[in-house]
């Protein structure tokens, strides 16, 4: 099983990469699998993470059929967080 810490690791391995490199891709990969058992385990502190991360990107200006913010909505629905996955819905998307 996954821990924060192994979480931490795959984002400074990841980040330690150029930005879109293959490199970066792989490590983007390797982020969104530990995350995804996290979260299908029910780790509260990744549920929150990944949150937290929607709303990052909906403050970038990230739009709501971008990849990513799919990604994590379904990520939450599909593991039982539905009201969570909704909040986010419901957000001023671009």
């Amino acid at each position: 099983m996954y821990s924060m810490n192994d979480y931490r690791a795959a984002l400074v391995e990841r980040d330690s990469n150029d930005m879109e490199s293959s490199e970066w891709k792989l490590g983007q990969m390797k982020v969104q699998s530990i995350v995804a058992v996290m979260v299908a385990n029910g780790n509260c502190q990744m549920v929150e993470e990944v949150m937290e991360e929607v709303y990052s990107l909906n403050d970038c200006g990230f739009e709501f059929g971008d990849a990513a913010v799919q990604f994590d909505i379904w990520l939450l629905e599909s593991n039982g967080y539905r009201e969570k996955a909704q909040e986010l819905r419901e957000l001023y998307w671009n």
